[in-house]
């Protein structure tokens, strides 16, 4: 491509011509990949919708760090996700993977309403288990379809980073869209004594920064959990020397 367009002599037909190249790039992705691109875009917006819609979140220097390493690790995460789906050939294994994902990061969102809405006793460890048996049985399932650790890891990694960026959209959209609520007593409490102007800037810089520290801790306990179930799922399978 950059040969061929070092023969067109005009700005506008250069112009074109690179379009055209960065359009027929973003078809041939594999829909795992353009998911992982979407997801950050998605997650990067959300977060400039946020800043715009309760702009008292912002309380001085330290507001700008975390957000440019928010957008850091999104980037990177967008980024190692695309690289692992391309790596993929077998969309059944991009396909499990992002089922995976979505299954990770609803039984963590899950964990999360379970404490606002005050579910029974024994619940939320049995949601916070589930996360962790799904990120497993995709690195387990991978690992025996492939008869490859290799594969296991890849798509137990695909699947952890792409629950990480999805969690933090479902976490953070559904801050953004219900202001923060349920408000609990202990959010109440803790508002009086925090200084910040209304409830709702409290509550959704609160789920703020919880989403993002969720987008760090789930991708790392969802990928030794399908690094276990892929080493697992690889043990039953043997050893091309072997055979």
């Amino acid at each position: 491509m950059l040969a061929e367009l070092d023969g067109i002599s005009s700005s506008r037909g250069r112009r074109e011509f690179a379009l055209g190249c960065i359009q027929a790039l973003v078809v041939s992705l594999p829909a795992a990949a353009a998911t992982a691109f979407a997801s950050g875009l998605l997650s990067l917006v959300l977060m400039l919708a946020v800043l715009i819609r309760y702009p008292d979140i912002v309380t001085g220097p330290g507001t700008w760090v975390a957000v440019s390493l928010f957008v850091c690790i999104v980037i990177s995460y967008a980024v190692a996700a695309a690289g692992l789906a391309v790596r993929m050939v077998d969309y059944r294994l991009a396909a499990g993977a992002a089922l995976g994902a979505a299954g990770i990061a609803c039984a963590w969102l899950a964990v999360g309403f379970s404490a606002a809405f005050a579910f029974p006793a024994g619940i939320p460890e049995v949601l916070l288990g589930l996360g962790f048996v799904v990120a497993l049985a995709v690195g387990w399932w991978a690992a025996r379809s492939a008869s490859s650790p290799e594969t296991g890891f890849q798509c137990a990694g695909l699947a952890s980073l792409l629950a990480g960026i999805t969690l933090f959209l479902l976490w953070a959209g559904e801050a953004l869209i219900f202001a923060g609520r349920p408000y609990d007593a202990g959010m109440l409490r803790d508002f009086r004594s925090s200084g910040v102007p209304d409830l709702a800037t409290y509550a959704v810089s609160d789920s703020l920064g919880t989403g993002m520290m969720l987008m760090l801790l789930v991708p790392l306990v969802s990928v030794l959990a399908g690094v276990t179930g892929a080493v697992a799922g690889a043990s039953r399978w043997p050893t091309r020397e072997s055979r």
